[in-house]
């Protein structure tokens, strides 16, 4: 199959941002057009990027997991090891890593079950995390290939999110309904964002109740987001991935947007941040989309941090971490539906 790069763009959102459910795109993001100049990958940071991908593809077994402490049963941080794979234009059996990217994908399908649910490990603690990742990876590859056994696949995952959310709107860590926590309630959202963009159904109840949990999760003294409903502080990466779940589900005019960007701009390099590459992941393509002088001051310099962070060995040492940067890292190639405008 020859790839082309128009099939590319046409793939899903993986966070999504245009999809049946927006009816508009924000103006920030439409004047972001205006600041790519900005954003470019400079030869450097492809240098690095591509040294980057290099260790993760050696250090991959042949079975499609990966030979580190986290990447040999864990189907989200094998998700994530994937798509990173994919950043510059490889998919299953095409690119400079399409082996590795066949491989993961199919280890991915292997470890399905009959519910649909998909991790490798049955003693996993937090097996929603795993299988909304594996979910998007999914969804990502099938975007692109239009396999139909990634399709039957991903309807199986995506009706099992459905089914499993919580009646106020969330999820947590079991596949099976309870009160719901925004790390977790992220990723699902995420995942039937690209499953509904690349024509998997996603009931509109779903989508109704997930707004609203998300909303609730709003620290409105702190103008940003809580870790669950009803209160608490606010954070850095709870805060990207609000903002993240409030783009994809298409409120993009909401009043909140503007205030969780401002949040993210004053604490991002603000000293220690709790959870700093999984909150700048999600920032990451939250303020791509949200664009302007936010985007333009934001990259430049959480670019140098991850250059700098890999003078030594060209890579984080950690597979999961490592993965998070190639892929902030690689917002300027746009080969990824995530970072389709």
């Amino acid at each position: 199959m020859k790839l082309e790069r128009s099939k590319i763009s046409a793939g899903i959102l993986l966070m999504a941002f245009v999809s049946a459910f927006l009816t508009g795109v924000n103006a920030k993001a439409e004047d972001a057009f205006l600041f790519d100049a900005y954003v470019k990958l400079d030869e450097s940071a492809e240098r690095a990027v591509k040294r980057a991908q290099k260790w993760v593809a050696e250090t991959q077994l042949p079975d499609g997991s990966w030979n580190t402490p986290h990447g040999r049963n864990n189907t989200g941080v094998i998700a994530f090891a994937t798509m990173c794979l994919m950043v510059n234009g490889s998919v299953p059996g095409e690119g400079p890593y399409g082996k590795e990217v066949g491989r993961g994908l199919q280890f991915l399908l292997n470890a399905q079950k009959e519910s649909g649910l998909i991790v490798a490990s049955s003693d996993s603690s937090a097996p929603m995390y795993q299988h909304a990742l594996a979910t998007i990876c999914l969804a990502e590859i099938y975007g692109m290939t239009e396999n139909p056994r990634i399709r039957t696949a991903l309807i199986n995952a995506v009706n099992l999110i459905v089914e499993v959310q919580h009646n106020e709107g969330g999820w947590r860590y079991q596949p099976h309904p309870s009160a719901g926590d925004i790390s977790a309630s992220v990723m699902q959202v995420m995942a039937l964002r690209a499953a509904a963009e690349s024509g998997i159904y996603v009931p509109d109840e779903t989508i109704k109740k997930a707004i609203a949990f998300i909303k609730g999760c709003y620290n409105e003294k702190e103008k940003g987001f809580a870790y669950m409903k009803g209160g608490g502080p606010a954070g850095f990466a709870r805060t990207g991935a609000g903002l993240v779940c409030l783009q994809g589900l298409g409120l993009h005019s909401d009043p909140i947007i503007p205030n969780a960007v401002k949040y993210l701009m004053d604490n991002a390099f603000a000293g220690k941040v709790e959870w700093m590459w999984y909150g700048h992941y999600y920032s990451s393509v939250g303020l791509y989309h949200y664009g302007g002088d936010p985007w333009k001051t934001y990259y430049p310099k959480v670019k140098d941090i991850i250059l700098k962070n890999w003078e030594k060995s060209g890579h984080a040492g950690d597979l999961l971490e490592t993965s998070w940067q190639i892929l902030i890292l690689g917002v300027p190639y746009r080969y990824l539906p995530i970072y389709q405008r």
